[in-house]
């Protein structure tokens, strides 16, 4: 998911007062995710009264940096506008796998078998 400053937006105080009656104590500014499926962060015994997608400000740059980096790693391609999902696609066979983990349309790699033998 690509994500810009636009998607995040700022709590409303209502939403701040839900997140700290249910115990949430922040010690840096808390931006909602506008571009996320949200989370109940409050239900009443009828129904969720309150859902949010959070993410606190160190949390919310890395995810801006790192849109930042696939956009920096990819410069050099070929194509005239790439999409996010292609730029994504194209830095996944020059990069470690953890940097941008099994391609969507990978089946998932098996994990390491043991033997039971010692090191």
């Amino acid at each position: 998911m690509e994500f810009t400053e636009d998607s995040f937006a700022s709590l409303t105080p209502a939403q701040s007062e839900a997140l700290a009656r249910r115990g949430e104590r922040f010690t840096e500014p808390v931006y909602r995710v506008t571009t996320i499926e949200p989370q109940a962060i409050e239900r009443s015994a009828e129904k969720v009264t309150m859902e949010l997608s959070i993410v606190t400000e160190s949390e919310r740059q890395l995810l801006l940096d790192g849109v930042a980096f696939v956009y920096r790693a990819s410069a050099e391609m070929n194509e005239q506008t790439p999409t996010f999902a292609q730029r994504l696609e194209y830095l996944r066979s020059r990069l470690p796998p953890i940097i941008l983990g099994p391609s969507p349309t990978q089946p998932p790699a098996d994990p390491p078998t043991t033997t039971g033998e010692p090191n």
